[in-house]
């Protein structure tokens, strides 16, 4: 059975990308015909992965694995870095190097796609933090019966935004249409294996009959029970099984989630390491912004003189929703 989470992390800032993140494994089964949703991937994981609140200054394991934010807050960029590197040591892999690494590697986009933008040319000056490296865990995390498949990003910088946003005129309907590529991308990667799938959901939506129908259009799409505050359907295909669930917190329930919240994380601090440093050197003293909403608009105010120095037009850089 897989297990796949899909989450996003700046689907809120004014500048800089937004990115959806996914986590894929392979889990062995407690039972045949049992409920895939208590496969405890994390219980299984025990040892290896922690919660945010463990310490991650000791030993390279456990290595906290949790929401993006929480492990932002508490443990840096070094923290998400962690995370990304302990999932490339389990498909048998060093950890990315820097940004332009980490995208070749974990992307269907190529890094040079990025370069409309002058801010995004030099991908590989946004380098990751060292830390405690766990070595190879692939054979280790076999033997309790799960196995790592695939991490995946996907950046959608300004320009993409925006085009995006005037084709489909609603924001959570980008946002949906960017999570489902990345899925789509991933399950046809593994063709006929049955899937368990948590995502985060999108805006206060409740009901994703429709989003699922359009996703997956010769389906039979049917709702599941579940508990309040989430989303639940069974989507026949005719060669696999997918059961999805749309969660709020979905860190709380699937470690595949919050492994992708961390990689979406770490992709969009070092696009924003990129950024800042670009207008760093033409503006000296400028302070850096992560990009949401009021602190955008300041950095948008320091910089003026200099985009209009430069005729950089706007859209290139500033979000229209």
């Amino acid at each position: 059975m897989l297990h796949i989470g899909v989450d996003e992390a700046g689907y809120g800032p004014l500048l800089g990308p937004l990115v959806i993140g996914l986590a894929a494994f392979r889990v062995e089964e407690d039972e045949p015909g049992g409920d895939p949703w208590r496969a405890g991937v994390r219980r299984r994981l025990k040892g290896y992965v922690c919660r945010v609140s463990r310490n991650a200054r000791g030993p390279a394991l456990p290595v906290p694995v949790d929401d993006s934010k929480r492990v932002k807050q508490r443990h840096g960029l070094v923290g998400l870095a962690r995370g990304v590197g302990a999932f490339a040591a389990a498909l048998d892999q060093a950890p990315p190097a820097h940004l332009e690494d980490l995208i070749v590697r974990y992307s269907d986009r190529r890094p040079d796609g990025y370069g409309r933008a002058p801010w995004f040319r030099r991908l590989h000056h946004a380098t990751l933090p060292t830390y405690p490296w766990t070595g190879p865990l692939e054979d280790r995390w076999a033997r309790r019966g799960v196995r790592a498949l695939d991490l995946r990003v996907l950046p959608a910088d300004a320009p993409e935004l925006n085009d995006s946003f005037d084709a489909l005129r609603n924001k959570a309907n980008v946002l949906g249409v960017l999570s489902a590529t990345l899925l789509l991308s991933v399950l046809d990667r593994y063709p006929g294996e049955d899937a368990c799938v948590v995502m985060d959901r999108h805006g206060g939506r409740t009901d994703y009959s429709g989003y699922l129908a359009r996703v997956f259009p010769f389906a039979g799409v049917a709702p599941e029970a579940g508990p309040p505050g989430e989303s639940r359907y069974r989507v026949m295909l005719p060669n696999r099984r997918l059961r999805i669930r749309f969660v709020t917190r979905g860190d709380r329930v699937s470690l595949a989630v919050s492994w992708a919240s961390m990689a979406a994380k770490l992709t969009r601090e070092l696009f924003m390491q990129s950024f800042n440093r670009w207008f760093c050197e033409r503006c000296p003293g400028i302070r850096p912004t992560a990009g949401y909403y009021n602190d955008g608009r300041r950095f948008l105010d320091d910089v003026d003189g200099m985009l209009a120095d430069e005729a950089i037009e706007r859209q290139l850089l500033v979000r229209s929703r």
